[in-house]
């Protein structure tokens, strides 16, 4: 549908509600978009925490979609149910690059699907990530990735920067002080997303789009 909301240069000319028996979410098509991000944002992530991620890619000219999985699931289901994702949103804007953005145990699942399928994602950023969980899959990872950590555990903070090493195209790691995994620190989750929409700004690659 069309709307009269704009962000610089660009308008919002789609926003729906979309999905599968597996997922659904909140896609919103901007007018000659720059690329895609899906989002997969930690299950204790609210509603506004969502949006100030939307807007500040909005504002970088990015169409976004907000996944919502479902009922409680683990990685095993969540990493497909992404996958596909993706691919409906390859799909729904064919030649504009994706990136994905995960927090917590979407995190995971956006480190996995990365590794599964490069040809669908081309940059990554995660959020209060578990690394040691899907330790395996990070030499695969070919997406340019930005890692964002909390400053209150050390030991996490370690399991990633042991992760970082692991990766094999651009990469880069983030302490943000409040950035944990629940998403619940107003001031980390603007911090979050500008960082976020600046990686996905510098490291999606431009392409004439069709």
């Amino acid at each position: 549908m069309n709307t009269l909301r704009t962000v610089p240069d660009r308008l919002c000319i789609e926003a729906r509600r979309i999905g599968s028996p597996g997922w659904h979410g909140d896609y919103e098509r901007l007018e000659r978009p720059a690329g895609a991000v899906a989002l997969l944002p930690s299950p204790s992530c609210d509603v506004a925490v969502c949006r100030a991620m939307c807007a500040a890619l909005h504002a970088r000219g990015f169409s976004t979609l907000c996944i919502e999985p479902g009922r409680a699931i683990g990685l095993e289901e969540l990493t497909p149910r992404l996958v596909e994702a993706l691919e409906w949103l390859r799909v729904s804007g064919p030649g504009a690059p994706l990136g994905v953005f995960g927090g917590g145990i979407g995190a995971c699942a956006a480190v996995s699907a990365a590794a599964l399928r490069p040809d669908l994602v081309e940059a990554l950023v995660t959020q209060g990530a578990c690394p040691d969980t899907v330790l395996a899959a990070f030499p695969r990872v070919r997406a340019a990735t930005l890692l964002v950590i909390g400053d209150g555990d050390e030991a996490l903070l370690r399991s990633h920067r042991r992760a970082l090493a692991q990766l094999g195209g651009a990469r880069r790691l983030e302490v943000v002080p409040g950035a944990d995994a629940s998403c619940v620190d107003e001031a980390a989750a603007q911090a979050v997303a500008h960082l976020a929409a600046h990686w996905f700004a510098l490291r999606l690659p431009q392409r004439p789009l069709h």
